[in-house]
């Protein structure tokens, strides 16, 4: 089994309670891989997609990386630029607030050559990206992203999209609405956030987030909401599971991602979607009571088995 993850690293700032900074490293596309990594059964391979420099902190993200297991090998490096980088922030409620210094991000350029994205995607059982790996690219290769992809039904493995709307990234919203629509429309599994797709697509709940998404045609889709209820499709069956409260809320940096790489690892090994949500919303409750957006691979691991 093999899965890409497609998009962008950064390093991580988290300002600490003691007002000094610790560093990660941490990105949304990049915390799914991190949950597969660690959930998926013996024998997975999860790989990271990725553009990057060549100084320290390049040097250093790929040490990270091949230290948790996953593999490195996609990733480009280019002399002269470096990743991304961003701060977090929280309120005394765990909620976030980000800065972020990445227009000069290697990981810009990751979508340069369609032909050797098309054909490392055709080696994967499944490809994972997001909202975030398309609105960091230029209009033209979000173009060669998506046409890598394939057409749904035509191709030797699945795609996994995340939405994941941050309109500061965008640069305007007929662009964004138009490049995300594209994007699900090639996609066999959709894992929206409804408050996200409420504010640029006007749904007006979890349910219709769900309706509009399988209007394109794909067949499973999980809407993340939040403490609300999780909702969820797949094929003709469908659910509502309610979310218990996380016992401690320190960051909730990262919460839905973990979701997300805890649901597909459960898809992969077999659960069916309401047992994947809700191992994944245990993962979810784990996560946010660790500061950052990766909580230790043992904390997740220990979540599952619990929630399973």
């Amino acid at each position: 089994m093999r899965v890409i993850a497609v998009g962008e690293c950064m390093v991580e700032f988290a300002r600490r309670d003691d007002g000094l900074w610790q560093q990660g490293f941490a990105g949304d596309t990049l915390n799914v891989a991190w949950a597969l990594a660690a959930l998926l059964p013996g024998g997975a391979r999860v790989d990271y997609m990725t553009r990057l420099g060549r100084d320290a902190f390049s040097e250093r993200m790929v040490a990270f990386l091949d230290a948790a297991g996953i593999g490195t090998g996609m990733i480009l490096r280019e002399a002269g630029r470096s990743p991304g980088l961003y701060t977090i922030e929280t309120d005394a409620a765990g909620e976030r607030r980000f800065a972020y210094w990445r227009s000069a991000s290697a990981a810009r350029r990751l979508a340069d050559d369609p032909a050797a994205l098309a054909a490392a995607f055709a080696a994967a059982d499944l490809v994972y990206l997001s909202g975030i790996t398309l609105a960091i690219l230029p209009p033209a290769g979000r173009s060669a992203l998506v046409g890598a992809l394939g057409i749904r039904g035509h191709r030797p493995f699945r795609v996994a999209f995340d939405p994941n709307i941050r309109p500061v990234l965008w640069e305007d919203a007929a662009a964004m609405r138009a490049a995300l629509t594209a994007a699900a429309a090639a996609a066999d599994i959709l894992l929206p956030t409804h408050a996200d797709e409420a504010a640029a697509f006007g749904d007006a709940d979890a349910a219709a987030t769900a309706a509009r998404y399988a209007g394109l045609g794909c067949s499973e889709v999980v809407v993340k909401d939040g403490t609300a209820p999780t909702h969820w499709r797949a094929g003709d069956a469908s659910g509502v599971l309610p979310v218990a409260p996380a016992p401690r809320v320190v960051d909730t940096t990262g919460a839905g991602d973990a979701f997300g790489g805890a649901y597909l690892a459960g898809r992969l090994a077999g659960a069916g979607p309401a047992a994947a949500a809700r191992v994944a919303q245990a993962v979810a409750a784990e996560v946010v009571a660790h500061r950052g957006a990766l909580a230790p691979a043992a904390a997740l691991v220990a979540a599952a088995a619990q929630a399973g």
